[in-house]
């Protein structure tokens, strides 16, 4: 109740529903600047499209990779990377829909 009411206070809350139990769509999103030197640049490249990531920036020393999924696959994918050097990640959190259409 406390997290609802601190929730409200924040300006672009317009609805809270806890979905706590409830059968629901879990997600989390996340961004990953990896060191991609140009001779790992195609392992990293595969790592990502095992886990159907995107390569959304290339510079000349790194690859962002942008992913989607549970929490656990966002570990994997980042357990992976890290020997290639993670620069940076960026992780929403948890986000949830609730299935079905509302009654």
């Amino acid at each position: 109740e406390q997290i609802n009411k601190q929730l409200h206070k924040l300006i672009n809350v317009h609805k809270i529903i806890d979905l706590t139990g409830a059968d629901a769509i879990e997600r989390e999103l996340a961004l990953f600047k990896v060191v991609a030197a140009p001779d790992k640049r195609n392992e990293i490249v595969e790592v990502a499209s095992l886990f159907r990531a995107n390569i959304v920036d290339v510079s000349q020393n790194a690859l962002v990779v942008e992913a989607t999924g549970t929490h656990d696959k966002l570990q994997a994918l980042e357990d992976l990377l890290r020997p290639y050097g993670i620069k940076e990640i960026v992780r929403t959190g948890k986000i949830a829909l609730s299935r079905g259409a509302k009654e």
